[in-house]
């Protein structure tokens, strides 16, 4: 019986992220979309921000047909094959749009607010641990949050920083008892959150980000 083995290869890659026209806006947004999501639709429910700051997009580096092998296309962060590859890979690319666009821009933004949804959660908060970017306000909406990462720093860059986690009282993912669990994972990496429950299902909540930049 003939046996392989998996190897790496190292290459260029391209890939795409969205934003709206605001680049001199005072507020700068970066919104991490879920599981199965594009983010040129994705950041269409921000476009109420459009007047108030500039919103940037990142694509999911994994693109897939929903359905059968035709029609709606969405992406992923990564899936259990090849993980930490897939991490690496997504932090490199994001780390490259971050710096990207405040390369861009002509000053400093005097706020940045990150958002993640769903799968967009977890890659976030590896994001933000990993590469220690600098933010002040963070947005979790209806995700999971990854125990793969370092704790002693995770409690270090989220000391005194606004977190707020939002979820549906009709999201199906969520399941009695997982407030309790993750605010629990919140506390062993040092993060301090407010909780917002609010009426709908698995989705971003536009009247809570309209309440959180007023």
């Amino acid at each position: 019986m003939s046996s392989s083995r998996i190897r790496t290869v190292d290459f260029n890659f391209q890939s795409t992220y969205c934003s709206n026209e605001n680049t001199t806006a005072d507020h700068l947004w970066f919104v991490l979309h879920g599981y199965g999501q594009l983010a040129h639709y994705f950041i269409k429910k921000f476009s109420f921000l459009e007047d108030k700051a500039l919103v940037v997009a990142p694509q999911g580096l994994s693109l897939f047909y929903l359905q059968s092998t035709s029609g709606r296309v969405g992406a992923s962060w990564m899936t259990k094959e090849n993980r930490h590859m897939a991490i690496t890979n997504y932090l490199s690319y994001l780390n490259q749009v971050y710096h990207t666009v405040l390369h861009e821009r002509k000053s400093h933004p005097s706020s940045v607010t990150l958002l993640g949804f769903s799968q967009g959660v977890s890659t976030l908060i590896r994001w933000i641990v990993s590469s220690q970017i600098s933010f002040d306000k963070l947005i979790m909406c209806a995700g999971s949050f990854p125990e793969d990462i370092d704790s002693a720093a995770s409690k270090k860059i989220f000391s005194n920083k606004p977190c707020y986690y939002s979820y549906g009282d009709q999201d199906p993912y969520i399941k009695e008892g997982s407030m309790e669990q993750l605010n629990g994972k919140f506390q062993r990496y040092g993060l301090e959150v407010k909780f917002v429950k609010f009426a709908g299902k698995h989705e971003v909540p536009q009247s809570l980000i309209q309440k959180l930049i007023e």
